[in-house]
């Protein structure tokens, strides 16, 4: 079910105060009782403005009320001068329930966006602590493989390897950046083929090297040992 319109909104109150106000002043002021009854159902009207307009809403539904409400007041006043006092409180409440209820709905509003916001942070700070994750994953193979570089100058094939490596984590965190830069543009979504044993491999040598810098053996070595 979609959200009801605000045009639909002010229509139903429109509506629930105009059927309020025929049975309001067709009931004749010696039932007295029932006329308090009828009166009561002013509330609805006034507690749909304030919960859908806020303060404002609640405000102007309980101040049109109070103008239709008027006349009949005079009139009640002519028939016994007790009635005008108690339709002069019911006009006070009508005041009264109509603000507190939009103030209360626009409370409820603010906290509610407060709340987003909060989770909003909330999901931009994991982010952030993401990428900044990815970025150290790729910035250690990257010092490995520099390292093993300047043990291994004399061996140009494996700093030849090295060098690759380097590069395509270079390459990486270049992506990471632009993908990053990107991000308040809403750039569209890119797949891209890969092949499967490559990166596998690709990740055993990055593996490896962050074992060795922390001083842990390969899989190899474990099996052998």
């Amino acid at each position: 079910m979609g959200r009801i319109s605000k045009k639909t909104k002010v229509r139903v109150i429109l509506v629930l105060v105009a059927m309020v106000t025929l049975l309001y002043y067709l009931t004749p002021l010696r039932l007295y009782l029932l006329q308090e009854l009828i009166t009561r159902f002013y509330y609805i009207p006034i507690v749909l403005g304030g919960l859908w307009f806020g303060l404002w809403g609640g405000i102007r539904v309980s101040l049109l009320i109070t103008v239709i409400c008027i006349p009949h007041a005079f009139h009640a006043y002519g028939y016994d001068k007790a009635l005008l006092y108690d339709e002069v409180l019911e006009l006070f409440l009508f005041n009264l329930v109509g603000p507190a209820v939009g103030a209360l709905r626009d409370r409820d509003r603010r906290q509610q966006s407060l709340y987003q916001e909060l989770q909003a942070l909330a999901t931009l700070g994991e982010t952030v602590s993401s990428v900044a994750h990815e970025m150290k994953n790729m910035l250690i193979p990257i010092r490995g493989f520099l390292r093993r570089i300047r043990e291994h100058q004399n061996s140009g094939a494996k700093v030849a390897s090295y060098l690759e490596i380097v590069d395509q984590e270079s390459a990486k965190l270049e992506k990471m950046v632009k993908d990053m830069l990107s991000f308040g543009r809403f750039a569209p979504l890119q797949k891209e083929d890969v092949e499967v044993c490559a990166l596998v491999e690709e990740m055993q040598q990055i593996m490896a090297e962050e074992f060795r810098d922390k001083g842990l053996g390969s899989c190899a070595n474990a099996k052998k040992g």
